[in-house]
Formats: structure tokens, C-alpha cells, sequence
């Protein structure tokens, strides 16, 4: 075995030129490979993660109507809404919620009670549907820190009475700036229309014309607006220690909120965030689908250059089989010199790819606003590296290495020796050089030696 080691070796060093410009093509690849793989991982955990910061937590507590509808609906959470006709066992629940989550302390990180619910902002000349979001202290700064909530100028309204946060879009509809007043409509909870006038206080950058539609204000002035009773929520976004467990947690809380009477249901991000997760996977695996492609068509070129790098090389292997090499030897020889140079070029791409993943990851890369940025939560993407990734992408170019001189070397190796050492190649079937010499070894050796 070492002296096939020693001879594909010898090969590469003697061949220089040829061994650099076959290397150069595998780092190419391998560097678009792992790339891909990176900024695959990239988009899937933004969108994930935007999610998880904004909507669902590791674990979300909403009231019993979202059951009506579908899971893989990305707007079910958003239609969590109590029943005020069942005042009293809504109470109950809550405070048994609260029970809940006070005894599980040392396993959650921190929750937050969502404010949220349907309004229509109207600035006179121009009125827009809303989605009006009513924060504390503790959940905005979380939002500032998650990235979802990002000022543009302006500060959010927490402490400031009938103080409100639109979005940039909104505010360019509207020709809206800081310091003006609009009106707010918006259903109670008695079922009678509200509507009170805010000062804007701050404008916050929106990705697109999808997320413009936030309006915060603070928690008081929500439940004024909405005539809400202080104990009530829209939904509760849980936070784990370890976000691995959020099955298992929901699952348990679920149980527990079901010996109640049922008006809240628990459900982990997996489950509520089901059409986010396939998004995520849709993503990455379109994109790797496209290198995939472009590393198909590279491979073409390796298995050029590898069939020009063999048909210069004729007497050589012609040689080897006079001095007693089988066809066998041969092969993989030129199997071990590919192998070789995918391996040691790998890990030079490897080298690359995570200099460049460490320099995005600094600045991101900025795919622009419009609906890209509301699918993948930001303007920004900034790749991640796993190394699941790094080792499918090394068996991926092993495959490479065996199928780039699988036929060129099949065909070498099946020429008669006199052929090779006159450099006068005959055209040769493989397949059927193959079957005759599995179901009649004998002959295929006295062919070989004419």
C-alpha cells in the first residue's frame, strides 16, 4: 500500500503545473461548497431566530381559539385572542400560569407577556391597518438586543404618556414626522371602537412594506386603547436555559394547563413555528441546490483537466504495467493522486471559507430591504459555519474524487501495453472491458499482454 502512496506522490511533485491547476479547481469548488453551506445556515437561523425573538419564544402559552386553525398557518399566534365572556376562569388561568412558571424559575431564562392586537392608524391624509404592540421596559430592551426592534431616529415611548413608535414606512406614507399627533381606532374589548390621539416620539427601521405595520407604545397605554384588564395577554413568549428541552417544557405545561379548563395551550417552537422551519430548510437547500449545480459543472472541468493530465502521462503508465503493475495499480494510483489533492486542497478551502465566514460575519451581508429581508428577518445575513456541513461537504468532494478519473483512468488502464508505451491510445469500451475481464479473467490477461 505505501508504495502506491510514495508513487501518486512522486506524480504530484513531479507534475507541478498539472497538480496546481487541479488543485486550484478543487479549492474553488470546495470554497463554493462550504460557502453555501454557511450562508444556507445563515438564512435558516435568521428566520428562525426572528421568530423565536418576536412571536414565539422557546415555548409559547396562547389562548384555546388558535387550535381552529391550521399549524402550518405563519399567522396563527398572531389571532390568540381570551373570550371576555369567560372573565372569571380566564383569572384563573392566568394566576395558574403564573403558579406554573414561578415553580419552573430554574429553567426558564425569562418570559414575556405579549400586548398585541389589531388597530388602524390615521394621520387625516393617509390611514393604514396596524398591528398595535404595547411594551414594558424589560420586553423592549429585549427587542433592541434580539435586533427585531431597530430605531432609526426618535426613542421608543416607555415613560412618555400617549407616546407612540411607527415604523419609517409609515411615516414616509404619511409624511409623518417626529413630534406629530395621529388617531388610533381600535376594537375594545367590550366590543365598542376606541379611539385616542399619540404623539410620535420615535421611527424604527422596518425591513419591508410587511413589518412596517408595527406601532409601539407603552403597556398602560395599551390597555387603555384596548380596555383591557392589566392581568390579561395577547400571548406569553417563554425563554429557556437549555432551548433544546422547549418539547419536553411544553409539553408538561400543556398537560398541566389542560387540567384546567383548556382556554390556554402551550406549544414549543417546533410545533407553532412549523411553516418557519420548512421555510428555513426551503432556503438553505435552494441555495445548495444552485452550487450544487455550478460544482457539477466544475466537476466537468476536473475530469477534463484529469483526462488531460492521463493522456500525457501514457508511457508512464505504460511502463508501470511492464514492470508487473495490474490494472488495479494503475487505477489507483490515479485514484490516490486525486485523492491526494482533494484532501489536502480541502483543507485549504476550509482555511479560506472560515476567513471569509469570520470577516461577513463582522458586517453581514446585506441583501436590501423588500419582501428577501421580511423572509429571512433582516437586511443583513451573517453566514454560520457547523461541522455537519464541513463534513458533508468533505464526502461530497471524495465522491468527486472518485468519479472525476473513474472512466479517463478505466480507459488508460484497459489500453494494451504497447499501445501506451508507443503513446498511440485505441479506442476502448469500458463497460465492456469490464464484464469480460469479471467473467473471463484469462482472456482479459493475454489481450493485456499483446
Amino acid at each position: 500500500m505505501s508504495v502506491f502512496f510514495k508513487t501518486a506522490f512522486r506524480n504530484l511533485i513531479q507534475n507541478g503545473r498539472r497538480t496546481i491547476l487541479i488543485g486550484l479547481t478543487i479549492t474553488i469548488s470546495c470554497v463554493l461548497l462550504l460557502f453555501s453551506f454557511t450562508l444556507g445556515n445563515g438564512m435558516a437561523s435568521q428566520v428562525l431566530a426572528q421568530y423565536r425573538s418576536f412571536q414565539s419564544g422557546d415555548v409559547t402559552v396562547a389562548w384555546n381559539n388558535i387550535m381552529e386553525y391550521e399549524v402550518t398557518d405563519p399567522s396563527r399566534l398572531h389571532f390568540s385572542k381570551y373570550d371576555t365572556q369567560k372573565h372569571e376562569q380566564n383569572i384563573d388561568e392566568i394566576r395558574r400560569l403564573d403558579a406554573y412558571l414561578e415553580s419552573h424559575a430554574a429553567d426558564i431564562a425569562g418570559y414575556y407577556k405579549a400586548l398585541k392586537g389589531d388597530g388602524l392608524l390615521d394621520a387625516g391624509n393617509y390611514a393604514s391597518y396596524s398591528i398595535i404592540v404595547g411594551l414594558d421596559q424589560s420586553e423592549a430592551e429585549f427587542l433592541a438586543e434580539s435586533n427585531v426592534l431597530r430605531m432609526n431616529s426618535g426613542r421608543l415611548p416607555l415613560g412618555h404618556r400617549y407616546g407612540i413608535c411607527i415604523s419609517d414606512e409609515a411615516a414616509r406614507q404619511g409624511s409623518l414626522q417626529l413630534g406629530d399627533w395621529v388617531v388610533i381606532d381600535s376594537d375594545t374589548a367590550s366590543g365598542y371602537v376606541n379611539s385616542l390621539e399619540y404623539q410620535i416620539t420615535g421611527i424604527y427601521e422596518s425591513s419591508s412594506e410587511y413589518d412596517s405595520v408595527y406601532i409601539y407604545m407603552n403597556s398602560e397605554d395599551f390597555l387603555e386603547l384596548y380596555d383591557q384588564p392589566a392581568e390579561y395577554f395577547h400571548s406569553v413568549r417563554i425563554y429557556l436555559k437549555d432551548p433544546g428541552k422547549s418539547d419536553e417544557f411544553a409539553e408538561d405545561l400543556d398537560s398541566y394547563l389542560m387540567e384546567g379548563s383548556g382556554l390556554l395551550r402551550a406549544e414549543s417552537i417546533s410545533r407553532s413555528g412549523q411553516f418557519y422551519l420548512v421555510i428555513a430548510g426551503y432556503l438553505k437547500s435552494l441555495f445548495t441546490l444552485f452550487v450544487v449545480f455550478i460544482l457539477l459543472v466544475i466537476a466537468v472541468g476536473i475530469r477534463s483537466v484529469v483526462r488531460m493530465n492521463l493522456a500525457a502521462r501514457m508511457k508512464e503508465f505504460g511502463t508501470m504495467r511492464a514492470i508487473g503493475f495490474k490494472r488495479s495499480h494503475c487505477f489507483f494510483v490515479v485514484f490516490l493522486e486525486i485523492l491526494l489533492l482533494a484532501v489536502v486542497f480541502f483543507v485549504f478551502a476550509f482555511g479560506i471559507t472560515g476567513f471569509i465566514v469570520y470577516f461577513l460575519r463582522q458586517t453581514g451581508i446585506h441583501v436590501g430591504k423588500g419582501p428577501i429581508a421580511y423572509i429571512l428577518g433582516g437586511e443583513y445575513i451573517s453566514p454560520v459555519f457547523k461541522l455537519s456541513d464541513t463534513l458533508t461537504g468533505f464526502l461530497i468532494i471524495m465522491c468527486f474524487s472518485l468519479f472525476a478519473p473513474l472512466k479517463p483512468g478505466l480507459e488508460l488502464c484497459y489500453q494494451n501495453i504497447t499501445h501506451l508505451l508507443s503513446h498511440n491510445p485505441k479506442r476502448v469500451h469500458v463497460l465492456s472491458s469490464l464484464v469480460r475481464s469479471f467473467f473471463r479473467p484469462g482472456k482479459a490477461k493475454q489481450t493485456a499482454r499483446t
